[in-house]
C-alpha cells in the first residue's frame, strides 16, 4: 500500500502540465471506499503470511498478480490494449515497480516476518517519496516535511530494534525486503503520475498488474517449481488475487479520482491497523509495545509529510500540499 509524492512545481524536460482535475467532497461512499482498501489490503499482508511459506514467496506473488491481471484482463482487456498502444514500454515499468517488485518483496518479507509488522513497514512509502522529490526532482523540503522523515526513520528503528522477535541476519534480510516494496511504490507512483495520468482507472490497474505478471513470471519460474499449498494457502492466493488486488485497484483509482489525492492518501493509516488486526486475530500474531510505539510514530511522520490537516480531506487546497516552496500531490496505492 504506497503513497507516492510527486513534485509539480517542476517538471522534468518533455513533461507537460496537466490542469488538476476538479475534486469533490468526499461522499459517504468514498469514505466506505477507503475502508474497504484498508481492510483488503491489510488482509493482503496476511494472505502472503499464509500463502508465501506454503507455494514459495515468489510464485506467490506471481499467482496474485495472475488471479488479479487475468481477473481485469476479462472484463477490461480490449479498452487496456488500446490505450496501451504506443506506450506498452512505460507500462511494463510501471507494472514491475508498481507490482512486481514488490509484491515479491512483500512476500519474502512475510515469510520471516509478521503481517502486521511487514504492513508498518510498508507505510513508510511517503517518506521514499519524499526523499526522491529531493534526490530527483529537485525538490526543497520544509522544516516540517524534514521533521517527519526524522521522525519515520525513528519509527523504523523501533520496529526493527524493539521487534517481538529476534533480530538475526535473516530478521534484517527480511525487514530490508519490507523496506524495499515501499521504495518501489514511491519510484512507480511518480511515474505514473507523470506518464500515465490520463489513463481511466479500470484500464490502468489491468495494464499494470498484467504487465507485472508478465515481469514475475522469470523469476517466478527461476525459483523452481511452486510446491502445493494446503486448502489454507488455496484460499489465501484466492483472496489476495481477488479482494486485494482485482477488486482493489480500480476502486482506489477511482476514489482518487472522485476525491482528492489527499483524501485519498489517508488509506495509508488504515491498512496497518487492519493488518494488526488481522494478524492478531486470525494468525495470533504478537503486538508488542514496540510495535503500538511504532505504529504511533508513523502515524505523526505521515502527518507531518503529507501536511494532512481536516480541511485538507475533504477539499483540495488551491496549488495542490505545500512542500517547502513546491507543489506537491500524493498518491495512494496498495499492497
Amino acid at each position: 500500500m504506497p503513497v507516492a509524492v510527486e513534485c509539480e512545481a517542476r517538471h522534468d524536460a518533455g513533461m507537460s502540465s496537466r490542469p488538476a482535475a476538479v475534486a469533490r467532497p468526499m461522499s459517504h461512499l468514498d469514505l466506505l471506499a477507503l475502508i474497504y482498501l484498508g481492510a483488503v489490503w491489510g488482509a493482503a499482508f496476511l494472505f502472503f503470511r499464509v500463502a508465501a511459506p506454503e507455494v514459495g514467496p515468489v510464485w506467490a506473488a506471481e499467482i496474485r498478480l495472475l488471479i488479479g491481471g487475468g481477473l481485469l484482463a476479462i472484463v477490461f482487456g480490449r479498452r487496456t490494449l488500446a490505450v496501451a498502444r504506443g506506450r506498452l514500454g512505460t507500462f511494463v515499468v510501471v507494472g514491475a515497480l508498481f507490482s512486481a517488485i514488490p509484491f515479491t518483496l512483500i512476500s519474502i518479507a512475510e515469510v520471516t516476518l509478521p503481517a502486521g509488522f511487514t504492513a508498518l513497514l510498508n507505510a513508510a512509502t511517503p517518506l521514499f517519496t519524499a526523499g526522491i522529490a529531493v534526490a530527483f526532482l529537485g525538490q526543497r523540503l520544509s522544516t516540517r516535511v524534514i521533521a517527519g522523515l526524522a521522525v519515520g526513520v525513528l519509527a523504523v528503528i523501533v520496529l526493527v530494534g524493539w521487534s517481538p522477535f529476534d533480530t538475526t541476519t535473516t530478521t534484517l534480510l527480511a525487514a530490508s525486503a519490507g523496506l524495499g516494496a515501499p521504495l518501489s511504490y514511491a519510484f512507480a507512483g511518480n511515474l505514473v503520475r507523470a506518464r500515465l495520468s490520463d489513463v481511466p482507472a479500470n484500464e490502468l490497474a489491468t495494464g499494470m498488474l498484467v504487465a507485472g505478471a508478465f515481469v514475475a513470471l522469470p523469476a517466478a519460474i527461476l525459483s523452481g517449481p511452486p510446491s502445493a499449498p494446503a486448502l489454507d494457502g488455496i484460499v489465501s492466493l484466492i483472496a489476495v488475487g481477488t479482494l486485494s488486488t482485482a477488486l482493489a485497484w480500480p476502486v482506489f483509482f477511482r476514489v482518487l479520482r472522485r476525491t482528492t489525492p489527499t483524501a485519498a492518501s489517508t488509506v495509508t493509516f488504515i491498512v496497518p491497523a487492519f493488518a494488526l488486526t488481522w494478524g492478531s486475530i486470525l494468525l495470533a500474531e504478537p503486538v508488542g509495545v514496540g510495535l503500538f510505539i511504532g505504529f504511533g510514530l508513523i502515524l505523526v511522520s505521515l502527518v507531518l509529510v503529507l501536511g494532512l490537516r481536516p480541511s485538507s480531506m475533504l477539499r483540495r487546497p488551491a496549488g495542490g500540499l505545500v512542500v517547502g516552496a513546491s507543489r506537491v500531490a500524493t498518491t495512494s496505492a496498495p499492497r
